[in-house]
């Protein structure tokens, strides 16, 4: 996490496929963090999806869990659908202006 004076540049956002309450599917996101660096981003990223992986293997779900490392983060997939995304994003308002 950023400490005193740093500007946190990189956000992880994580994407999850749930059920609604009439049973159809819908996404939802959350913010799970700021970090200075994009290294800290990655490294949050990979310990959320560890931790999602460990709930949905001893909730018995069907099939067996699996991290995929993309470019932007880690996917976690139950069988061929990603069920979770660890999204590592650059905050724009950091970067600055090519002139």
């Amino acid at each position: 996490m950023a400490s005193s004076g740093d500007t946190p540049s990189f956000t992880v956002i994580q994407f999850s496929l749930e059920t609604g309450a009439d049973n159809r599917p819908t996404q939802r996101s959350t913010n799970c963090g700021s970090f200075v660096s994009v290294e800290e981003a990655f490294l949050s990223a990979r310990c959320l999806a560890n931790d999602k992986w460990n709930a949905l293997k001893e909730s018995g779900a069907f099939g067996s869990p699996t991290i995929i490392d993309t470019e932007w983060g880690y996917d976690l997939r139950l069988g061929p659908l990603t069920v979770h995304r660890f999204w590592v994003h650059e905050n724009f308002s950091s970067q600055r202006l090519l002139k």
